[in-house]
């Protein structure tokens, strides 16, 4: 008899991750193709400042940021460094 009971909790836990999955695939497919939509009927396109193919987990060099905004975390990172060094 327990091992019934067991069974059933693993079957109704299993039941319950493929549908948790199921809704979250779902959900994204839908955005992803509402958003593909939307950007269709704007008429979007993408802006000059955005990369095409910014390097994720690669060994490609960044250009640094050269607005105010890059010069700003230039120098919050120096200080930081800074501060750790001692």
């Amino acid at each position: 008899m327990t091992e019934f009971v067991v069974l059933a909790a693993v079957v109704l836990f299993l039941a319950l991750a493929i549908a948790f999955a199921a809704g979250y695939f779902t959900r994204d497919f839908l955005s992803r193709k509402r958003r593909a939509e939307a950007r269709r009927w704007r008429e979007y396109t993408q802006p000059d400042w955005l990369p095409a193919a910014a390097p994720a987990n690669t060994n490609e060099i960044v250009p640094p940021a050269t607005g105010e905004l890059g010069q700003m975390l230039n120098r919050w990172e120096s200080r930081a460094r800074a501060r750790r060094a001692g």
